[in-house]
């Protein structure tokens, strides 16, 4: 049976696209030219298949990654290089589609309570938010969920009562690396997801299953590749 694009395995898809992003979706499509092919031979004229291009010749491009400048107080914890080194470990399988990472600006303040450190916009935008120096003090406990994920990602993480409150430090590189893992690749997580279902206006699953497949997908990376080394662009 011919293996149409829509069977085509999304890493040979992936390659194929990002490598001519401007090309007609038909340009590279085996289907399509043996069909050619056949419908030409049957009518007895010679068919001589056309050169294929060769992907992946040169560096597949990346999204683009797009810096603001940080508020006043706050910064930014990765640097483009660790953007640029986080996706070509993960491969284009996972970042095609993806049109943008931007660092930019958050609307409210991690001392309000609010974990909310990144966003994913569809179609393919990844919002990741400036933040405050170490140590963070959130109002109340942190809910389980969000102080295992603080855990992972190597905070200390320490609880008041009087009154009561959440204090977050990040000692050495940690929240570095827990940008690059429980933030970065949780959102390259949803995206893949998303991207993959072909659907790009609304979650394609419920929001625990959609959160459940990105944390998952962290965790991989995490251990797939460990500590992430800054490197130069």
């Amino acid at each position: 049976m011919a293996r149409s694009k829509s069977t085509e395995p999304l890493r040979l898809r992936a390659v194929r696209r990002l490598s001519a992003p401007h090309d007609s979706r038909s340009v590279g499509d085996a289907t399509i030219e043996r069909r050619l092919a056949q419908s030409l031979r049957e009518r007895g004229v010679a068919f001589e298949s056309t050169p294929r291009r060769k992907l992946a010749a040169a560096p597949i491009p990346l999204p683009r990654i797009i810096i603001r400048r940080p508020r006043n107080g706050h910064s930014h914890p990765l640097e483009k290089s660790d953007i640029v080194t986080a996706l070509r470990l993960v491969g284009e399988r996972c970042f095609y589609g993806l049109r943008s990472v931007e660092l930019i600006q958050g609307s409210s303040s991690l001392l309000g309570g609010n974990l909310t450190l990144a966003r994913l916009t569809v179609p393919g935008r990844i919002l990741i938010y400036d933040l405050p120096p170490s140590p963070w003090v959130l109002p109340g406990r942190v809910a389980r969920p969000e102080h295992k994920r603080l855990l992972v990602g190597g905070a200390d993480v320490e609880f008041i009562s009087q009154p009561q409150h959440t204090v977050v430090r990040w000692p050495g590189d940690s929240l570095r690396e827990f940008m690059l893992f429980e933030v970065l690749m949780h959102e390259i997580g949803h995206h893949l997801l998303q991207h993959n279902k072909g659907k790009r206006t609304g979650r394609v699953t419920r929001t625990g299953d959609h959160e459940a497949f990105a944390h998952l997908f962290a965790l991989r990376c995490r251990r797939a590749y460990g500590v992430m080394q800054r490197t130069s662009t």
